[in-house]
């Protein structure tokens, strides 16, 4: 089959580079598919690029990748299906091949988005030991399944041929993104990834993975990981292969403050780590928590990697006492800045959101679409406002209230 991958993802701040098709597109070749990729980012004219591509190629298939379904944030918030519906709408209308959708954006809610971008299929998760069978299965006549679950499984490596023009994303501001594992074993609340299954790359194939940016030109990298030290053991010897491998790149990574101690922020100085942002909530935790945080932002620090905390507060039941509380232990640790964020974006899988919707004073701080309870559009808790939220900072030019000003850590600090 001739598979069309398009990446609708036209959102600059900054913009994002698909690798994931590449792989994608690589394993449908694999399988002995033909596989092209039309990439949106920089498009100015939508539909022409549309058209072109599926006159040009003349797919049987064609996969949308839904990177976000919004920017998450409250004051800036972007919704990004009602363009991708259209351009599903318009590629459906005029040509016929059925439709695809993944991509991390999907698995907030499967069925939801499904229905409300009028696709034919979904694949939740990983999509590199789906596609293929999806392909096999969908033109069945007893097939009647529309979503598929992928599973990450660390044997597969994609050898990509390069599809994407990374030298646009580069001049607008982007980076390359790679990363070393997939799931997350902690348990917040209001996460989609929390208690999901770990499971960790071949550390051999992720440095081969690098080296290839690096021998077309580029040294420069985020980790995509949600958070880096999911392991111990696993980021350490990570950070001692690339050094035996003698690469010289400059990254920044996500962290937590757990798993950590001064040899492997020794070792991620010595790899190039420039910036780690560290997440952090404050939704029931104990006092060891925020000495780990004391300590993670102390010893990371002593090695000169620069911190920037993501404080994402203003939880139910809590005050504003205890915000003050919370800002006051941010910042005796003297990170590189605190972003601040007491608007949650709740979807419908959620524990928080449970929590929120059998209360019903908890409902009174809503915000946005929130008739529909599918939570495919933006609904927002919120009872800690931006004004007050700016009377609790009373001025300190450490912290910034996140959301205002579009942007991420590693083009600020």
């Amino acid at each position: 089959m001739k598979v069309l991958l398009v990446n609708p993802n036209r959102y600059k701040s900054p913009p994002v580079p698909p690798i994931g098709l590449e792989c994608i597109a690589s394993c449908l070749e694999e399988e002995g598919h033909k596989a092209e990729i039309v990439d949106l980012c920089f498009s100015e004219d939508l539909y022409t690029d549309i058209d072109n591509a599926v006159i040009s190629f003349a797919p049987d298939i064609i996969g949308i990748t839904v990177r976000n379904v919004d920017t998450v944030l409250y004051h800036t918030n972007e919704f990004f299906l009602d363009e991708i519906k259209d351009l599903i709408k318009h590629m459906k209308s005029t040509y016929g091949p059925k439709v695809i959708i993944g991509g991390t954006g999907v698995s907030t809610n499967p069925e939801g988005i499904l229905k409300y971008l009028d696709a034919d299929f979904a694949i939740v998760g990983p999509a590199e030991n789906k596609i293929n069978e999806l392909l096999h299965k969908m033109n069945h006549p007893r097939n009647t399944k529309k979503i598929y679950h992928g599973s990450f499984k660390t044997d597969i490596t994609c050898h990509r041929r390069p599809l994407i023009d990374y030298q646009k994303y580069y001049d607008a501001g982007g980076i390359i993104g790679f990363e070393t594992h997939k799931g997350c074993s902690s348990c917040c609340a209001y996460c989609l990834e929390a208690n999901s299954r770990v499971a960790f790359k071949n550390i051999k194939d992720v440095i081969e993975e690098i080296k290839r940016f690096i021998n077309i030109g580029y040294n420069h990298f985020h980790l995509c990981d949600s958070e880096f030290n999911e392991s111990l053991e696993y980021s350490t010897e990570f950070c001692n292969a690339l050094l035996n491998a003698g690469i010289d790149i400059k990254w920044t990574i996500y962290m937590k403050p757990a798993n950590f101690n001064k040899n492997l922020f020794r070792l991620l100085k010595k790899t190039g780590v420039y910036l780690i942002t560290l997440s952090v909530d404050s939704y029931k935790k104990c006092p060891h928590y925020w000495s780990d945080i004391e300590r993670f932002i102390f010893s990371a620090k002593s090695f000169g990697i620069k911190i920037a905390v993501d404080f994402l507060t203003g939880f139910p039941y809590e005050n504003d006492n205890n915000i003050l509380e919370y800002l006051d232990l941010l910042r005796r640790p003297l990170p590189d800045n605190i972003g601040v964020n007491t608007y949650i974006r709740l979807y419908k899988s959620l524990q928080i959101t449970d929590i929120i919707l059998k209360d019903i004073h908890l409902r009174d701080h809503l915000i946005g679409n929130t008739d529909d309870r599918t939570f495919v559009k933006p609904v927002f808790y919120n009872h800690i406002n931006t004004e007050k939220l700016k009377q609790l900072i009373g001025g300190d030019t450490l912290c910034r209230i996140e959301g205002l000003k579009k942007g991420v850590n590693y083009s600020r600090v």
